[in-house]
């Protein structure tokens, strides 16, 4: 009777230590997608003339579109060598998308919206930060 008495107790300290990893896991996700974005969205004020800049206007860098129609961003396309072509922020297991929208009343203000994306229990998770990022010399660089 001891016997089964204790391993009930044993069985739900089990379940309540699964089901504390699993939230664990998600925690640290969020908390890898939420320091990710902000380092993307950094990354575009300091950079965004050299790799986060829109010329054709559609609201996505250029340099992330997939100009091969291959279903991968191509700033997330390996070259011949296995290494990167662009040294923009990554981290194995995740990926982003970005999306820009002018200020009407401010050309320099850019609001930027980031997706990351990653898998979590067999399926694809996905969280989106805005942040509005301003640009100087935004005109000098659109040409």
């Amino acid at each position: 009777m001891a016997l089964s008495i204790l391993l009930l107790g044993v069985v739900g300290v089990y379940a309540v230590f699964a089901v504390g990893l699993v939230n664990h896991k998600r925690a640290v996700d969020n908390t890898t997608a939420g320091v990710m974005a902000g380092s993307i969205f950094d990354d575009i004020a300091a950079n965004y003339d050299t790799y986060y800049y829109d010329r054709n206007g559609n609201g996505r860098p250029d340099l992330s579109e997939d100009a091969n129609a291959n279903g991968v961003d191509d700033w997330f396309e390996p070259d011949s060598t296995g290494r990167f072509r662009h040294p923009i922020p990554r981290r194995r297991g995740y990926r982003y998308e970005i999306r820009y929208e002018r200020g009407i009343d401010v050309p320099q203000e850019l609001f930027v919206t980031v997706k990351i994306f990653w898998e979590a229990q067999g399926s694809e998770r996905a969280e989106s930060f805005h942040r509005t990022v301003f640009i100087k010399n935004l005109e000098a660089i659109d040409g």
